[in-house]
């Protein structure tokens, strides 16, 4: 890549690790693993390293603008199964898995929003070579925001899936988040952070939370978990709930699992975005439950477009968290025509 092109961002670097030099090469070793588990995604499957960590993605298509999948908390660039092929029609298209799931690295270091995003900055540069089109899902949204607010020549457009407010459930609370919201939703906030602060405790005790994750880790229990987030029970398919216990029954998961969800949220969205200054295209769920609509973030982004240029928002009626796998065919056609458009 032409270096005038992308300025370096400066990268997070966990305790003791070096940054080193970034190669594309099959990703043989977890790829012949999973391949006897569930059915593969759609894109080659391969690998490259960043700061040491060895960090796996799917890539398809050969013509048109780049596109960069970003997933969300639990999950992998697996998600993207039937948007990568759908995508790939028209454009190059990446699934990258953030260190810590899928197929990637899953080091026990401090996680944080940052750490992804640089993450994601040195993909674009090293890998893709070229400005891209950020699209994630959840926190992979935010990831995106992240990058567009830091490294904006990465960035040609970003496109967020039922954006998340942080890393995890310890969102930051800001100012005037519920006003206008009856008083039990306002009361309800000082109970749910001493209810995440307990969490956050006897996730720090191990021989406590290892029982607990050992459990939730079961396809079962996975299972269950996707089915309260999709709406299609059809979706959520062997391949889909493999792909998940796969990675969650790797040795680095249980510390990765907990120093996310202990970790620090980092700052919201509405915090990044007046440095964020590529096309937006806003993408919402009506029916999710985990980052409602009628809740502060929901109406943040549903507002959006009257505040900010290039801004686009679509409602789904009827979808929920995960919508570009829970209904790609109609989401990924959005997703294709809006990219289509940008110059």
């Amino acid at each position: 890549m032409n270096g005038a092109s992308l300025r370096p961002s400066p990268t997070v670097l966990p305790r003791g690790v070096t940054a080193s030099t970034t190669r594309r090469r099959p990703c043989a070793r977890r790829a012949a693993s999973a391949a006897g588990a569930a059915p593969a995604a759609a894109g080659e499957l391969s690998s490259y390293e960043w700061n040491g960590f060895e960090c796996a993605y799917r890539s398809a298509g050969v013509d048109g603008p780049p596109i960069v999948l970003i997933h969300g908390f639990g999950v992998s660039s697996f998600q993207y199964r039937d948007t990568i092929e759908a995508l790939s029609k028209t454009n190059r298209v990446y699934a990258l898995d953030l260190v810590g799931f899928g197929a990637s690295d899953q080091p026990d270091v401090e996680y944080c929003m940052e750490f992804w995003r640089d993450q994601v900055i040195d993909f674009v540069e090293r890998v893709v070579g070229e400005p891209a089109v950020l699209c994630g899902n959840s926190i992979g949204s935010l990831a995106a925001i992240h990058v567009a607010s830091e490294n904006q020549a990465c960035a040609r457009g970003v496109v967020l899936l039922n954006c998340a407010g942080g890393m995890n459930n310890k969102v930051k609370r800001m100012p005037g988040d519920f006003d206008g919201f009856g008083w039990q939703y306002k009361a309800v906030v000082p109970v749910f952070n001493v209810v995440l602060a307990i969490i956050d405790f006897v996730l720090k005790i191990e021989p406590v939370a290892k029982p607990l994750f050992d459990n939730v880790r079961t396809e079962e229990n996975v299972r269950g978990a996707l089915q309260g987030v999709y709406k299609d029970p059809a979706r959520v398919d062997d391949a889909l709930v493999r792909s998940i216990v796969d990675a969650a029954e790797r040795d680095g998961a249980f510390r990765a699992f907990v120093r996310i969800l202990t970790g620090n949220p980092g700052p919201r969205p509405e915090e990044m975005m007046d440095r964020v200054t590529c096309p937006m295209l806003i993408l919402w769920g009506d029916e999710d439950g985990i980052t409602p609509m009628d809740f502060p973030l929901g109406q943040y982004f549903v507002k959006l477009p009257e505040s900010r240029a290039d801004t686009t928002l679509r409602v789904f009626e009827g979808a929920g968290h995960c919508l570009q796998d829970d209904d790609p065919d109609a989401v990924s056609p959005v997703i294709r025509d809006w990219v289509g458009q940008l110059r």
